[in-house]
C-alpha cells in the first residue's frame, strides 16, 4: 500500500479517512454530523445559481421560486441514498459552511458530467473518465478523471486531477474534500487528487472564495446517487496548524514532484500538478497521444514493471505541456528532470542525432534543451545541452557541429554507462534561468553521479511559456522508463535517493 502526502499532512487531525458506510447506517464519523439525513429532503432545496446568476428582482425571485418547486420532482430519496434523475436544479444545503471537511459518496452512470459546489461556487468535478479527449475541446479532459477543480483556469494548479482514481461504474466513489479559505484539498479513494489548490471564484475570478455559502451536488443529464454526506467544521486553530505543517513540508522530495509516468498503463502520466495527458503534434494541433507500431508500451521490460519502447527511428514524439510541470517561466526558472534508459547507442541508434529527451518552446531559437547522443563520433558521446537564445550561444551563426566542444553550452561524456543489459539513470538540473541577479547553472547526473555543471552562460530564454513541452525520444531507438519530474533542483543527495528508490517514483506519492 502506498503511503501518500494525504497522511503526513492529516497527522494533525485526530482521525482518518473512515472506510465507506453502507446505506443503512448514517452514523457519521467522529467529528462529524451528517447533513442528509437518509429519508427525505429536509435541510436541503433546489437552486442551479447559473439560471438566475442574470436576473433581477422580481424575475429572479420567480426563478428561485420555481426552482424549489421543481426540487422533489428530481430528487428522491431511495434507499438512503439522495438520487437524482441527471434534470432539475442541483441540490442546495440550506445551510451555509465555511472553513470545513467533508465526505461524500457518489455512484453515476456512463457519461456522467457533475460535481460538487463549495461555498456556491463550481466545482469538484465528476467525470466519466472512459470517455476519450476531444482536440476540438482541448480544456476539457474527461480521461484524467474526477476531483479536479473543474472551473479553475485552465493550466491552473488544482484544474486537473493530480492522479486518476475513478471507480469503475456500477462501484461507490469517496470524495473528502478539506477547504481552508480558498485552498482546497481533493482525496478521491483515499488518494490526494488537489493538494491545496486555490479555487478561483467562478462569478468574479477577481475575488477570493466568499468566506461561506452552500454546499450544491449538480446534476447535468445523466443520474446520480449520493450518500453518507458528512461535515465537520473546522476551527480557526486547527486550520493554522494545517496550513503550517503544509508550508513546512514544501520543500520535501514527494511534495517537489510535479510530473510521473511510469508508462505501465499507457503514454499519460500518472501524476502531474497539470496536465497528465500524453500529446502528440499534427501540424499545429496537439492530438492525445496513442502508442503505434514503432513506440509502445511492452510488458515487464521497464526498469520498474512495463516500459516505453521506441523500435526505430520515427516522427512520434510524446510531449507534456509546460503549465504544473516543467514550470517554465520568464523570471526564474528551476526543475529537476530524471528518466531510465536502456540501449546501446552505438549498436541501436540509427545514424544522425539522437535525443531520447528535449524541452522545447515556441521557436528554437529562442531556446532549446535536450539530451543527445552525437552523430559521428565512435563511440558516441552522451551529452546535456542548455542553449539559450541564438544570439548568445551562437554568435558566429554556425552550425552545433562546427562550435569546438569547450565552446557550447553542454555537458559531454565519453563512453557513457549505456547497455542493453542494465538501466541506466539519468537526471538532469536546471537552475536559475532567466534569473539575472543569480547564477544559471545546468548539471547532469548519470546513475546518482554528477557528471559536470554548464555554468558561466548567460541561460536567457524567450518562450512563450503556453507553447513549452517536454519531448521525448526524437530519433530514440530503445527502451524509456520511470520520467518524472520536479518542481525544483534536487541536491545531489535527492538524486541519488531518486537513483535508489525500490519501485520508482512511485514511491513518493
Amino acid at each position: 500500500m502506498r503511503m501518500t502526502r494525504t497522511l503526513i499532512v492529516a497527522t494533525v487531525l485526530t482521525f482518518m479517512t473512515p472506510a465507506i458506510v453502507q446505506p443503512d447506517d448514517v452514523t457519521p464519523p467522529d467529528g462529524f454530523r451528517a447533513i442528509f439525513n437518509g429519508k427525505n429532503l429536509d435541510g436541503w432545496h433546489g437552486l442551479n445559481p447559473h439560471r438566475s446568476a442574470k436576473l433581477t428582482g422580481d424575475k429572479k425571485e420567480a426563478n428561485i421560486k420555481q426552482q424549489r418547486e421543481e426540487f422533489p420532482q428530481h430528487w428522491t430519496v431511495e434507499n438512503g441514498e439522495f438520487v437524482n434523475d441527471g434534470h432539475g436544479p442541483y441540490a442546495t444545503t440550506d445551510e451555509q459552511f465555511g472553513d470545513m471537511e467533508f465526505l461524500i459518496e457518489y455512484k453515476t452512470v456512463p457519461k456522467a458530467d457533475s460535481g460538487i459546489y463549495l461555498r456556491g461556487t463550481p466545482q469538484v468535478q465528476i467525470w466519466d473518465s472512459g470517455q476519450a479527449f476531444d482536440p476540438k475541446r482541448p480544456t476539457r479532459k474527461p480521461h484524467l478523471g474526477s476531483g479536479g477543480l473543474f472551473n479553475n483556469t485552465p493550466g491552473a494548479s488544482g484544474r486537473d486531477p493530480m492522479v486518476k482514481a475513478d471507480r469503475p461504474f456500477g462501484q461507490w466513489n469517496q470524495f473528502r474534500i478539506r477547504q481552508l479559505g480558498g485552498r482546497t484539498w481533493v482525496w478521491l479513494n483515499q488518494q490526494l487528487v488537489v493538494d491545496g489548490a486555490v479555487m478561483e471564484n467562478f462569478w468574479d475570478r477577481k475575488q477570493p472564495l466568499p468566506e461561506k455559502g452552500p454546499i450544491m451536488l449538480q446534476t447535468h443529464g445523466g443520474e446520480i446517487r449520493w450518500r453518507n454526506l458528512f461535515v465537520r467544521e473546522i476551527g480557526k486553530d486547527e486550520a493554522e496548524q494545517i496550513l503550517q505543517t503544509a508550508a513546512k513540508q514544501q520543500g520535501s522530495l514527494p511534495n517537489a514532484l510535479s510530473l510521473h509516468a511510469s508508462f505501465d498503463d499507457g503514454l499519460d502520466a500518472d501524476f502531474s500538478r497539470g496536465d497528465r495527458t500524453s500529446y502528440v503534434r499534427k501540424s499545429k494541433t496537439l492530438l492525445h497521444a496513442a502508442a503505434t507500431d514503432d513506440v509502445h508500451v511492452t510488458p515487464e521490460a521497464g526498469r520498474f514493471g512495463n516500459g516505453l519502447h521506441f523500435t526505430k527511428k520515427n516522427s512520434f514524439r510524446p510531449a507534456f505541456k509546460n503549465s504544473g510541470a516543467l514550470g517554465y517561466n520568464g523570471d526564474s526558472w528551476n526543475t529537476t528532470v530524471s528518466v531510465w534508459l536502456r540501449l546501446n547507442p552505438d549498436k541501436d541508434l540509427e545514424p544522425g542525432y539522437c535525443d531520447p529527451v528535449q524541452i522545447v518552446g515556441d521557436d528554437g531559437k529562442k531556446g532549446f534543451i535536450f539530451l543527445e547522443w552525437s552523430k559521428d563520433e565512435r563511440p558516441r558521446y552522451f551529452r546535456y545541452a542548455i542553449r539559450p537564445l541564438f544570439e548568445i550561444w551562437n554568435p558566429t551563426n554556425v552550425s552545433w557541429a562546427d562550435i569546438p566542444f569547450g565552446k557550447r553550452p553542454m555537458v559531454q561524456v565519453e563512453n557513457a554507462p549505456f547497455s542493453r543489459d542494465a538501466w541506466t539513470h539519468v537526471v538532469f538540473t536546471l537552475e536559475n534561468v532567466n534569473d539575472r541577479n543569480k547564477p544559471r547553472v545546468g548539471r547532469l547526473y548519470l546513475n546518482g553521479q554528477l557528471q559536470g555543471s554548464i555554468e558561466d552562460w548567460d541561460l536567457t530564454f524567450g518562450w512563450d511559456p503556453s507553447q513549452v513541452l517536454l519531448v521525448l525520444g526524437a530519433s530514440y531507438v530503445g527502451h524509456m522508463d520511470d520520467l518524472s519530474v520536479f518542481n525544483r533542483v534536487l541536491s545531489e543527495a535527492e538524486v541519488l535517493q531518486v537513483y535508489g528508490l525500490k519501485n520508482g517514483v512511485r514511491d513518493l506519492y
